[in-house]
This record gives C-alpha cells, sequence and structure tokens, in this order.
C-alpha cells in the first residue's frame, strides 16, 4: 500500500525542521523583551498602573513558558551556540563600545528629544497618555506607540537607573540579538553540502555593509522605536521559516508574541510578515484546511485583537502612517556594489528553494508595502515617500541572508567544477571547514576595518548637562532658564527632556532660543532670564566673567545673571 504523499512531506519536514539549542536562546531572549512590552500594556490597559517589579516575574514567566514550549524540538549543537553567542556579544559588545563610558543616546537631531519626553512621562507616572492637556508638552508622541519606551523605562527601574540611561544599551541588545537572529535564519537557507556555520556568519558580517541603516538608524537619526521593532519583526521573520519547515503551535505562538510587541513599538513592520504568513498557510502542501485556519487564528488573532484595542479612541494615531521627516535615500554606495550583487543573486537562488520561500516571499512583500505607502502618502508634502523609504531599513537584513546565501551556493559550484582532485578535497569535511573560517576571518577584517576607523559617535547628550539639568529643574522655575550650550539639539532635549517645557509655545517654536549666538545675545543683554544651563567651555572669557554659579557639574553649570532680568510664570508640568 503506497505512503500518502502528505504524510512523507510531513515526515521529510518534522526532521529537517527541529530547533536548534540555540535558536531556542534567542526566542527565549526576544520572549523575554516582547513579553515585557505586552505585559506593561495590558497592565496599563486594565486601568492598573504600572509596577516595574511587578512586570519583571510576569515577563521571566512567559520567557521560561516559551522555553519549555519549545523543548520537545531542540538539538543542542555546541558550534552554533558557540558562534551565535559569539556573533550576539561581539555586536553588543562593539556597540557599547561606541557609547562608552555614558551608555546615553548616541544619536542627533530633534527625535532624541521626543523618545526621550515618552520615556519620562511613563517614569513619572507609570501610565500611558490618556489626558489631552499632555499634548501641549508631548505633541505627536501622545499617540506614539510606547513599546520601546516602556522598554527603556522598565529597564531604568530595574538596574536602578532612569530611561534616559537604559535606552541606549535596549537598542544595543535588540540590534546585537537581531544580527543573531540572522545568523540562525541564514543557518536554515544553507545547503546541507557546504560549511554551514561560517557561510551563515558571512551573512551577519554582510549585514553591516550598509552601516547606514544597520548602526546610523539609532547612532545618527535616533529612531529607536523602528529599530527595537526590527528585532520584533526579524523575529516574526525566523519564526515563519521555522514554520514553514514544519508548522508547529510553538512557532506560532512565537509568531504572535513577536508581532504583538511589534505592533506596540512600530507598527509599521506588521505588514509584510502578516502577508508573509498568510501567503504560507494558504500554500502549505501539508495542512488540511481546517489546520491551516487553524494556524492562521493562532497567529494572526493575537495581534488583530492587541492592535484593536490600541487604536480604540486613537483616530490620531491613523496619521501616522502619514508622518514626514528625514530619511536616509537608498543608493548603490550606502550598500556597495559587493552587497547588491550578492543579496541579488541570493535572492534568485532563495526564490527557487523550498527553504528560501518564506525569505522571498518577504521581501516581495516589502515591496509590495513599500509602494502601497507610497502610493497612500503621495501629494502630503513632508511625508511623501518618508514610509516608503522607511521599508528599506526592514529589507537590508533579509538580503544580507541572502548575500550569505549567494556565498553558500559559490562555494557548492566550486568544489562541483574541483570534483575529486586536490581542490576538492581542500573544500571538503575538515579542511572545508578550516577554510570556510579562514573567509570568515578575512571578510571580517574587511567589514571592521572601516567600522573601527571611522570616529566613535559625538552625542549631542551628555551627562554633566543632564546633571545640571536636573539640579536646575529642582532649584529654579524651568521656564525662567536660558541655554548656552554649544549644540543646539543639545538645548532642545534640555529645553523639553530634562526641564519639562511646553512642546507647543511660543518660546519652543522660536529656532533662536536653542542657538548659542543668539542664547548669548540674550544674555550680555540687560533684563533677560535670570538663570541659564551653560557649556562653560563654549563660552566666551567676557561672558563667563558675568556668571554666577549655582552649581557646576564638569564642564556644565547652572548660573544665575548678575543684572536685571525678567522671567515668564512658570507653568504647571504634566
Amino acid at each position: 500500500m503506497a505512503a500518502d504523499p502528505r504524510s512523507r512531506l510531513d515526515h521529510r519536514v518534522t526532521e529537517s525542521a527541529s530547533l536548534t539549542g540555540a535558536e531556542v536562546l534567542a526566542a527565549s531572549a526576544l520572549a523575554l523583551l516582547a513579553s515585557t512590552i505586552v505585559a506593561a500594556y495590558l497592565v496599563e490597559r486594565s486601568g492598573r498602573t504600572i509596577a516595574p517589579f511587578a512586570i519583571l516575574p510576569l515577563s521571566v514567566a512567559a520567557t521560561a513558558t516559551m522555553g519549555v514550549w519549545f523543548r520537545g524540538h531542540v538539538r543542542w549543537q555546541a558550534g552554533e551556540v558557540a558562534a551565535f553567542a559569539a556573533i550576539v556579544a561581539a555586536v553588543l559588545a562593539w556597540l557599547l563600545w561606541l557609547a562608552w563610558p555614558a551608555l546615553l543616546p548616541l544619536g542627533s537631531g530633534a527625535d532624541v528629544t521626543h523618545h526621550l519626553l515618552l520615556i519620562d512621562y511613563i517614569e513619572r507616572h507609570w501610565r500611558l497618555v490618556h489626558e489631552a492637556r499632555v499634548e501641549a508638552y508631548l505633541g505627536e508622541m501622545v499617540h506614539y506607540t510606547p513599546g520601546s519606551h516602556l522598554l527603556a523605562a522598565l529597564a531604568g527601574a530595574w538596574t536602578g537607573t532612569d530611561g534616559l540611561h537604559a535606552v541606549y544599551p535596549v537598542v544595543a541588545c535588540s540590534v546585537a540579538l537581531k544580527a543573531g537572529f540572522v545568523f540562525l535564519i541564514a543557518l536554515r537557507l544553507m545547503p546541507p553540502d557546504v560549511p554551514r556555520i561560517p557561510l551563515a556568519a558571512t551573512g551577519v558580517l554582510l549585514l553591516f555593509l550598509p552601516r547606514a541603516y544597520v548602526i546610523g538608524s539609532f547612532a545618527h537619526d535616533s529612531f529607536f522605536a523602528q529599530v527595537v521593532a526590527e528585532l520584533f519583526a526579524v523575529g516574526m521573520w525566523w519564526a515563519l521559516v521555522v514554520w514553514d519547515e514544519r508548522p508547529s503551535k510553538s512557532s506560532m505562538g512565537f509568531f504572535a508574541l513577536a508581532g504583538a510587541a511589534s505592533f506596540l513599538t512600530w507598527p509599521v513592520w506588521i505588514g509584510p510578515p502578516l502577508v508573509v504568513l498568510v501567503t504560507l498557510a494558504l500554500a502549505h502542501e501539508g495542512l488540511t484546511a481546517p489546520e491551516r485556519l487553524g494556524h492562521l487564528m493562532l497567529g494572526v488573532v493575537p495581534i488583530a485583537a492587541l492592535a484593536t484595542a490600541y487604536t480604540a479612541g486613537r483616530l490620531a494615531w491613523v496619521g501616522y502612517f502619514r508622518a514626514g521627516g528625514a530619511v536616509l535615500r537608498p543608493s548603490p554606495s550606502e550598500f556597495g556594489w559587493w552587497f547588491l550583487l550578492l543579496s541579488a543573486a541570493g535572492m534568485g537562488v532563495a526564490i527557487t528553494r523550498r527553504r528560501g520561500r518564506a525569505t522571498a516571499l518577504l521581501v516581495a512583500a516589502i515591496g509590495v508595502q513599500a509602494l502601497t505607502l507610497l502610493a497612500v502618502t503621495r501629494g502630503t508634502g513632508a511625508g511623501t515617500s518618508y514610509m516608503a523609504l522607511k521599508m528599506v531599513y526592514l529589507a537590508v537584513y533579509a538580503l544580507a541572508v541572502a548575500s550569505g546565501l549567494a556565498l553558500a551556493v559559490a562555494w557548492q559550484t566550486v568544489v562541483r567544477v574541483a570534483g575529486d582532485g586536490a581542490g576538492g578535497a581542500l573544500l571538503r569535511g575538515h579542511s572545508g571547514e578550516r577554510f570556510a573560517w579562514a573567509l570568515v576571518v578575512l571578510l571580517a577584517v574587511a567589514v571592521a576595518r572601516p567600522l573601527i576607523a571611522a570616529p566613535r559617535p559625538k552625542p549631542v547628550i551628555s551627562e554633566p548637562l543632564y546633571l545640571a539639568g536636573q539640579w536646575a529643574r529642582a532649584h529654579v522655575p524651568p521656564a525662567c532658564v536660558d541655554y548656552l550650550v554649544a549644540d543646539d539639539y543639545a538645548a532642545y532635549w534640555l529645553h523639553l527632556a530634562v526641564l519639562g517645557n511646553p512642546r507647543m509655545s511660543a518660546r519652543t517654536a522660536d529656532a533662536d532660543t536653542f542657538v548659542l549666538p543668539a542664547a548669548i545675545t540674550r544674555w550680555i543683554l540687560p533684563r533677560g532670564l535670570p538663570f541659564a544651563i551653560v557649556d562653560l567651555p563654549a563660552l566666551p572669557t567676557d561672558v563667563r566673567g558675568e556668571l554666577e554659579v549655582l552649581a557646576q557639574f564638569g564642564p556644565a553649570a547652572v548660573v544665575k545673571r548678575r543684572g536685571e532680568s525678567r522671567c515668564p510664570e512658570g507653568m504647571n508640568r504634566p
């Protein structure tokens, strides 16, 4: 009697798709971050105040549950675990070095201040924004999805610091774990007859060629929420790759958790993985119609329910997708020709292979969403193409995996051409593994040299200015403080995020409020504001002589005007 073809397929997929120990570690780490966001939101949604040390055991329990859920399918392989741990540790160490020793946010521009405003509000109230009057202080951030801000505030509470000092390590951890997932996805796409671990590692190394998208997104542009949400979107992608090889409730449950966290953090990423899930479920050869529906509901319903709960009563949030701003425009120089050629070749391979179809579909879905966003925002002024161009930031991760796949296929081709001769023997077995690791080392040197040689980003935020701002907020009227600091964005941050002045005010709208030459002129003239936060090395000598220092924190100080001054009435802060 002939065997059922579907049974043969299920057996084959089951044997090839069991999880590795490295994947369980990665999934558990992501579950810790995702469950923290979801638990905090649900507690707050129920009308309760968020208690940081009540959220922590909930998150740990969710992480343990995820590990237990996956435990029946685990294959522990020391090489994969070591490679995964090394990748995550190396990326994290490098990112922490970039911001060492202060570990404060590296980005510039107004966005860093706006994100810190929402983090500060959460820390002060342990609630999300529900009062209309707060919009005068937070602006559009009252409508912003709060996932990354909740995570930073909670991490600050758990470590005894605050959200300002926790946000960069949180972002760095998300990027490092994201690199680990890229390795794990690339590993699943590797052909079985190549040195899989080193060739999968090449995908991670190639990821850092378009560094403006991978690192510049937070080290320069302060897209904190977007960067953290990329981790959850990449986690959803990994779950789809796993599920497509062997459909299981555990991988679909993980998809739902990562999707819920992605929506609460930066919902723009949620579309492509959902489209891929529906496509894979409809096309999967090994499922009956009721099974397909059951898996779809498990993956989609929790995300849809949470999205419905969040958007209820938040009609202004819909305008989020028409947001405008400065964004990197893709060009060959931002990627490098090697990356573009390898990723194009790898995507061509992924399209033709069963294991690559989830990745190929993801890139296609990202492209469709980019075109849709371009059509929706057409003619909206500043918003034109902004969100569409943002889709490139997510596509980069799939393209990096495709680049690693292209190198693996090239390896296969060279071995096949070399045949059984000396060259072929060199590329097979243990000698081939050593040769592949040598290739990884050479590639690592080539990729790392420009990264290490580049000057470390100079943050506009500094610990001395923060301490001066905190002292001023506690001891003088915040509305009566001027800013004599070298960087305009540092002054903007002090004015709003540290001192708590309103965004919607004539003073905040006046660009001269934050420009050092204009501030010096105001300070020299009589009847100006009585107090100022100053960056002492940035001031001319004659101006320094006219200051009465109230408190000093290294190169920063809070000072008082010696002559006559005036001060508008202070405002109540939320």
